[in-house]
């Protein structure tokens, strides 16, 4: 079991205190793993077990607790057993939606009881609307991703695998960082079917069963597209137009409801268009990102052909890990001496009082591409730091903007992004 001190670091000061932890994420992206991390430190600190109480609600062993009632009876019977209302209890439920009205029965417990609640749930939607209803200023959200790249070389080197970065780099950017891909040795079929597994348990139970989507043909029409087309600009409009071009029919309304669905399964991130000057939201040509590339390889394939867009989405996703808020700037600028009139910068990542600009490509390799990147980031007066990112070893930072190989970006992301 990795350690996963982003994660813990962020959760460690809400320990025992008399609020609601919910972790969320993308299926199998490690949620349950970090409540066995808080629950290994709680031992650290010498708490018992008996007073700790974990329930996969998902387990078909526990199937009578989707019954608030009978996991009500459960509880209130196991705090009695164990020192009553005396002592501080630790209560981890996995999959918190399995229960049925549990929106009632989960801000009972801490009035009821002197107990400690930690909640996963595979979808943002429950809480958006009906966990912000319910428990308005009495929880703490953590998102929780499949691991980054530096995780997941800690990972390969625990298992005793010896890669060089690069070497781990040609995996990962290929089949991602979901972690169970470890057991199975990051083979590239087996790890295509059980990527492909976790995309069909996403769409089927996070977004058809859930959201109870009738036409689950069309969704499984429209969510390759979108996945094929990861940081390509969309409108509703757009992608209408270009389905129809494939034979399929579809409403902009439909589109624009599919899309939000796969955004509340964690499966998809909106890049929102800014102007980076006026501040200005579009409500237009926003850009998608997957929770993990590797969805991509499994889904659509192509990763290593599509390189440009994998590296915007493992970059996209290193930003929103760290808790930064990601858009796509939209600044119009004067063509340049080189002739360049690019006005798009990838990146627009903002952190309370902090702001970073930054260009991602594959590799620097002539004249043209080095002016295109760097061309929207020279026209722009800011004092904050601006970075173009590719997979070049030389250093090619000039006038101010820093240039790094991405990995090296990703292995500093600790000192870069907290």
């Amino acid at each position: 079991m990795i350690n996963r001190p982003l994660y813990l670091d962020r959760i460690r000061p809400f320990i025992g205190k008399p609020i609601i932890k919910v972790v969320t994420g993308v299926r199998r992206s490690g949620k349950s793993t970090l409540l066995r991390l808080v629950q290994a430190e709680l031992k650290n600190k010498g708490v018992s077990d008996d007073l700790m109480l974990d329930i996969n609600l998902e387990a078909y062993s526990n199937r009578e607790f989707k019954n608030p009632d009978a996991l009500h009876a459960y509880i209130a019977e196991w705090i009695g057993e164990t020192g009553g209302s005396e002592e501080l209890h630790y209560l981890f439920l996995d999959e918190i939606q399995e229960v049925e009205a549990w929106e009632k029965l989960i801000p009972g417990l801490q009035v009821e009881f002197n107990i400690d609640v930690y909640l996963t749930g595979s979808n943002a939607h429950f809480l958006s609307s009906e966990f912000a209803t319910y428990l308005s200023g009495r929880y703490v959200e953590f998102e929780v991703f499949p691991f980054s790249f530096s995780e997941f070389m800690r990972l390969r080197a625990e298992d005793g695998c010896v890669q060089t970065p690069d070497e781990a780099f040609d995996v990962y950017r290929v089949l991602g960082g979901f972690p169970f891909l470890a057991y199975l040795d990051y083979e590239q079929d087996p790890c295509r079917e059980y990527l492909l597994s976790i995309y069909d348990t996403v769409v089927l139970k996070d977004m058809i069963e859930r959201e109870s989507i009738k036409d689950s043909a069309l969704l499984g029409e429209l969510l390759p597209f979108l996945i094929a087309n990861i940081g390509h600009t969309f409108s509703g409009r757009s992608v209408e137009r270009m389905l129809e071009g494939e034979n399929i029919s579809i409403s902009i309304g439909s589109v624009l409801k599919y899309i939000q669905v796969a955004c509340d399964a964690n499966l998809l991130y909106r890049a929102p268009r800014v102007d980076v000057m006026s501040k200005k939201v579009f409500k237009n040509q926003e850009k998608y990102y997957l929770a993990d590339h590797g969805i991509r390889e499994a889904v659509y394939g192509n990763n290593d052909r599509n390189i440009d867009q994998v590296l915007e989405n493992i970059v996209f996703v290193e930003l929103i890990r760290y808790g930064w808020k990601v858009s796509v700037g939209d600044k119009p600028i004067e063509p340049s001496k080189n002739g360049s009139a690019s006005k798009e910068i990838d990146f627009v990542a903002t952190k309370g009082s902090r702001k970073l600009f930054i260009q991602v490509c594959y590799l620097l390799a002539e004249e043209s591409t080095i002016a295109r990147e760097f061309a929207p980031l020279e026209d722009l007066r800011s004092d904050f730091p601006k970075y173009v990112l590719s997979m070049d070893k030389v250093d090619r930072s000039q006038n101010g903007i820093i240039h790094k190989d991405i990995r090296t970006f990703l292995f500093e992301a600790d000192e870069l992004l907290k």
